[in-house]
Protein backbone atom coordinates (compact mmCIF):
# COMPACT_ATOMS: atom_id res chain seq x y z
CA UNK A 1 0.00 0.00 0.00
CA UNK A 2 0.77 3.43 -0.71
CA UNK A 3 0.17 6.94 0.59
CA UNK A 4 0.67 10.08 -0.03
CA UNK A 5 0.60 12.97 2.93
CA UNK A 6 0.48 16.56 2.68
CA UNK A 7 1.63 18.49 5.65
CA UNK A 8 4.02 20.82 7.25
CA UNK A 9 7.34 20.37 8.89
CA UNK A 10 6.80 20.98 12.55
CA UNK A 11 7.76 18.14 15.24
CA UNK A 12 4.18 17.23 15.28
CA UNK A 13 3.94 16.96 11.18
CA UNK A 14 6.70 14.67 10.98
CA UNK A 15 5.53 12.69 13.60
CA UNK A 16 2.03 11.99 11.86
CA UNK A 17 4.60 11.33 8.87
CA UNK A 18 6.62 9.24 9.89
CA UNK A 19 4.32 7.12 12.05
CA UNK A 20 2.40 6.86 9.17
CA UNK A 21 4.71 6.04 6.52
CA UNK A 22 6.16 3.31 8.37
CA UNK A 23 2.71 1.36 8.12
CA UNK A 24 2.49 1.25 4.55
CA UNK A 25 4.63 -0.25 2.02
CA UNK A 26 5.68 3.70 0.65
CA UNK A 27 5.05 6.87 1.26
CA UNK A 28 5.37 10.35 0.09
CA UNK A 29 5.80 13.29 1.71
CA UNK A 30 4.27 16.55 0.55
CA UNK A 31 6.09 19.14 3.27
CA UNK A 32 5.30 22.55 3.02
CA UNK A 33 8.45 24.54 4.79
CA UNK A 34 7.15 26.92 7.27
CA UNK A 35 9.28 28.80 9.71
CA UNK A 36 9.97 27.23 13.04
CA UNK A 37 8.78 27.44 16.69
CA UNK A 38 12.24 26.90 17.84
CA UNK A 39 13.34 28.51 20.81
CA UNK A 40 16.85 29.44 19.83
CA UNK A 41 15.06 31.25 16.47
CA UNK A 42 12.55 33.44 18.31
CA UNK A 43 13.33 36.78 19.23
CA UNK A 44 10.64 38.39 20.58
CA UNK A 45 10.28 37.77 24.55
CA UNK A 46 5.94 38.54 24.32
CA UNK A 47 3.36 36.39 25.91
CA UNK A 48 2.35 35.19 22.49
CA UNK A 49 5.78 34.46 21.47
CA UNK A 50 6.55 33.02 25.00
CA UNK A 51 3.49 30.55 24.52
CA UNK A 52 4.72 29.08 21.08
CA UNK A 53 7.97 28.70 22.24
CA UNK A 54 6.35 26.72 25.04
CA UNK A 55 4.67 24.49 22.48
CA UNK A 56 7.98 23.58 20.79
CA UNK A 57 9.80 22.59 24.00
CA UNK A 58 6.65 20.56 24.87
CA UNK A 59 6.41 19.00 21.82
CA UNK A 60 10.35 17.96 21.28
CA UNK A 61 9.29 15.72 24.99
CA UNK A 62 5.73 14.27 23.14
CA UNK A 63 7.67 13.78 19.51
CA UNK A 64 11.38 12.95 20.31
CA UNK A 65 13.60 11.91 17.41
CA UNK A 66 11.79 12.88 14.35
CA UNK A 67 13.54 15.97 13.73
CA UNK A 68 13.61 14.30 10.02
CA UNK A 69 11.31 12.47 7.44
CA UNK A 70 11.52 9.17 7.16
CA UNK A 71 10.12 8.65 3.75
CA UNK A 72 10.34 10.07 0.26
CA UNK A 73 9.91 13.82 0.98
CA UNK A 74 8.90 17.04 -1.64
CA UNK A 75 9.18 19.51 0.13
CA UNK A 76 7.60 23.11 -0.77
CA UNK A 77 9.41 26.21 0.12
CA UNK A 78 6.38 28.26 -0.26
CA UNK A 79 2.50 27.63 1.52
CA UNK A 80 1.40 26.48 -2.01
CA UNK A 81 0.75 22.68 -2.61
CA UNK A 82 -1.45 23.45 -5.75
CA UNK A 83 1.31 23.48 -8.24
CA UNK A 84 1.02 21.25 -11.19
CA UNK A 85 4.47 20.10 -10.56
CA UNK A 86 3.12 18.52 -7.06
CA UNK A 87 0.37 17.36 -8.93
CA UNK A 88 2.24 15.32 -11.55
CA UNK A 89 4.39 14.01 -9.04
CA UNK A 90 1.31 12.85 -6.94
CA UNK A 91 -0.02 11.85 -9.78
CA UNK A 92 3.01 9.82 -10.72
CA UNK A 93 3.33 8.57 -7.47
CA UNK A 94 -0.25 6.99 -7.83
CA UNK A 95 -1.33 6.31 -3.60
CA UNK A 96 -3.80 4.26 -2.31
CA UNK A 97 -4.73 6.63 -0.22
CA UNK A 98 -4.14 10.93 0.67
CA UNK A 99 -3.47 12.24 3.94
CA UNK A 100 -4.23 16.42 4.78
CA UNK A 101 -2.65 17.50 8.22
CA UNK A 102 -1.54 20.81 8.65
CA UNK A 103 -1.03 22.09 4.90
CA UNK A 104 -2.78 24.47 3.41
CA UNK A 105 -6.08 24.19 1.76
CA UNK A 106 -6.04 21.79 -1.08
CA UNK A 107 -8.07 22.53 -4.34
CA UNK A 108 -8.60 20.57 -7.81
CA UNK A 109 -7.07 18.59 -9.81
CA UNK A 110 -6.18 16.84 -6.55
CA UNK A 111 -9.55 16.33 -4.56
CA UNK A 112 -10.60 14.07 -7.95
CA UNK A 113 -7.36 12.10 -7.95
CA UNK A 114 -8.32 9.31 -6.42
CA UNK A 115 -11.84 7.19 -6.03
CA UNK A 116 -14.24 8.95 -3.20
CA UNK A 117 -13.19 7.54 0.01
CA UNK A 118 -9.37 7.90 -0.59
CA UNK A 119 -8.21 11.27 0.58
CA UNK A 120 -8.93 12.37 4.25
CA UNK A 121 -8.02 15.58 6.46
CA UNK A 122 -7.38 15.48 9.75
CA UNK A 123 -8.16 18.74 11.55
CA UNK A 124 -7.71 19.30 15.25
CA UNK A 125 -10.79 20.52 16.84
CA UNK A 126 -14.39 18.63 17.19
CA UNK A 127 -16.08 19.50 14.38
CA UNK A 128 -19.21 20.53 13.93
CA UNK A 129 -18.45 22.49 17.47
CA UNK A 130 -15.27 24.88 16.89
CA UNK A 131 -14.54 26.07 13.78
CA UNK A 132 -11.69 27.93 12.19
CA UNK A 133 -8.63 29.01 14.22
CA UNK A 134 -7.12 27.49 18.14
CA UNK A 135 -9.89 25.03 17.75
CA UNK A 136 -8.25 23.24 20.70
CA UNK A 137 -7.44 26.25 22.27
CA UNK A 138 -10.64 27.86 22.59
CA UNK A 139 -12.30 25.17 24.66
CA UNK A 140 -9.68 26.04 27.58
CA UNK A 141 -10.91 29.63 27.38
CA UNK A 142 -15.07 28.88 27.36
CA UNK A 143 -14.26 26.57 29.91
CA UNK A 144 -15.33 23.40 27.36
CA UNK A 145 -12.82 21.34 27.64
CA UNK A 146 -15.46 18.11 26.40
CA UNK A 147 -14.78 19.55 22.82
CA UNK A 148 -11.41 19.55 22.81
CA UNK A 149 -10.00 17.00 20.05
CA UNK A 150 -9.71 16.33 16.18
CA UNK A 151 -12.06 14.96 13.58
CA UNK A 152 -10.39 13.03 10.68
CA UNK A 153 -12.87 14.11 7.60
CA UNK A 154 -13.52 12.97 4.29
CA UNK A 155 -11.99 15.87 2.03
CA UNK A 156 -14.11 18.18 0.13
CA UNK A 157 -14.08 21.80 -1.88
CA UNK A 158 -15.00 23.41 2.10
CA UNK A 159 -12.56 24.06 4.82
CA UNK A 160 -13.23 21.34 7.33
CA UNK A 161 -16.55 20.55 5.85
CA UNK A 162 -16.70 17.12 4.55
CA UNK A 163 -18.20 14.30 5.63
CA UNK A 164 -17.02 13.14 9.48
CA UNK A 165 -14.99 9.40 9.48
CA UNK A 166 -14.22 10.10 13.41
CA UNK A 167 -13.51 12.00 16.24
CA UNK A 168 -10.56 11.73 18.30
CA UNK A 169 -10.36 12.31 22.14
CA UNK A 170 -7.69 12.71 24.00
CA UNK A 171 -7.24 11.28 27.71
CA UNK A 172 -6.96 14.48 29.57
CA UNK A 173 -5.22 14.70 33.36
CA UNK A 174 -4.49 16.83 36.10
CA UNK A 175 -1.20 18.85 35.26
CA UNK A 176 -2.16 19.56 31.57
CA UNK A 177 -2.21 22.26 29.53
CA UNK A 178 -3.22 23.50 26.17
CA UNK A 179 0.49 21.82 24.94
CA UNK A 180 0.38 18.41 26.39
CA UNK A 181 -3.03 18.05 25.08
CA UNK A 182 -2.38 19.27 22.08
CA UNK A 183 0.20 16.66 21.66
CA UNK A 184 -1.79 13.81 22.97
CA UNK A 185 -4.21 14.90 20.74
CA UNK A 186 -2.01 14.03 17.80
CA UNK A 187 -0.94 10.64 19.11
CA UNK A 188 -4.25 9.54 19.14
CA UNK A 189 -5.14 10.80 16.00
CA UNK A 190 -2.44 8.58 14.92
CA UNK A 191 -4.07 5.48 16.35
CA UNK A 192 -7.26 6.31 14.43
CA UNK A 193 -5.75 6.82 11.02
CA UNK A 194 -3.98 3.91 11.87
CA UNK A 195 -7.22 1.75 11.86
CA UNK A 196 -8.46 3.66 8.71
CA UNK A 197 -5.10 2.69 6.50
CA UNK A 198 -6.00 -1.04 7.87
CA UNK A 199 -9.48 -0.10 6.53
CA UNK A 200 -7.80 0.47 2.80
CA UNK A 201 -5.28 -1.96 2.96
CA UNK A 202 -8.66 -4.41 3.19
CA UNK A 203 -10.82 -2.75 0.84
CA UNK A 204 -12.96 -1.74 2.62
CA UNK A 205 -15.55 1.34 3.09
CA UNK A 206 -14.44 4.34 5.58
CA UNK A 207 -17.62 5.16 7.78
CA UNK A 208 -19.08 8.70 6.53
CA UNK A 209 -21.51 10.33 8.72
CA UNK A 210 -22.79 14.40 7.54
CA UNK A 211 -21.76 17.14 9.47
CA UNK A 212 -24.90 18.14 12.21
CA UNK A 213 -26.46 21.78 12.75
CA UNK A 214 -25.79 22.64 16.08
CA UNK A 215 -26.67 25.63 18.53
CA UNK A 216 -22.92 24.68 20.43
CA UNK A 217 -21.03 25.73 17.12
CA UNK A 218 -18.31 28.14 17.36
CA UNK A 219 -16.00 29.77 14.86
CA UNK A 220 -12.74 32.15 15.48
CA UNK A 221 -10.59 33.74 13.69
CA UNK A 222 -6.79 34.29 14.11
CA UNK A 223 -7.15 37.89 14.86
CA UNK A 224 -9.11 36.80 18.30
CA UNK A 225 -6.22 35.65 19.46
CA UNK A 226 -3.88 38.35 21.40
CA UNK A 227 -2.39 38.74 24.78
CA UNK A 228 -5.48 39.73 26.68
CA UNK A 229 -6.92 36.15 25.70
CA UNK A 230 -3.84 34.29 26.31
CA UNK A 231 -3.77 36.14 30.21
CA UNK A 232 -7.30 34.68 30.74
CA UNK A 233 -6.76 31.05 29.08
CA UNK A 234 -3.77 30.77 32.10
CA UNK A 235 -6.08 32.52 34.62
CA UNK A 236 -9.02 29.73 34.23
CA UNK A 237 -5.85 27.02 33.89
CA UNK A 238 -4.14 27.96 37.53
CA UNK A 239 -7.75 27.75 38.89
CA UNK A 240 -8.94 24.54 38.61
CA UNK A 241 -10.18 24.38 34.83
CA UNK A 242 -8.71 20.56 34.62
CA UNK A 243 -9.62 19.86 37.78
CA UNK A 244 -13.78 20.92 37.16
CA UNK A 245 -13.75 19.33 33.87
CA UNK A 246 -12.78 16.05 35.49
CA UNK A 247 -15.29 15.86 38.26
CA UNK A 248 -18.13 16.46 35.38
CA UNK A 249 -17.26 14.81 32.15
CA UNK A 250 -20.19 15.74 29.68
CA UNK A 251 -19.28 15.07 25.87
CA UNK A 252 -21.38 16.44 22.76
CA UNK A 253 -22.25 14.22 20.26
CA UNK A 254 -19.71 12.72 18.95
CA UNK A 255 -18.56 9.53 15.95
CA UNK A 256 -16.41 7.39 16.82
CA UNK A 257 -14.42 4.76 15.56
CA UNK A 258 -15.20 1.25 16.41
Amino acid sequence: MKITIFTSNSLRHKYLANSLSSLVDDSLIISECKKSDDVDEAEDSSLIDEHFKLRFEIEKKYFSDNEFFIGNTLPLMYKEVNLKSTFDAVKKFNPDLMIVFGSSIIREPFLSLLEPGRFINLHLGLSPYYRGSGTNFWPFVNEELEFVGSTILHIDSGIDTGDIICHVIPKIELGDNVHTIGCKVIQESVKQISKIISLVKQNKELPRTKQWKTNAEKYYKNSDFNEKILLDYKEKLNHGLIEKFLKSINYPKLCLLK
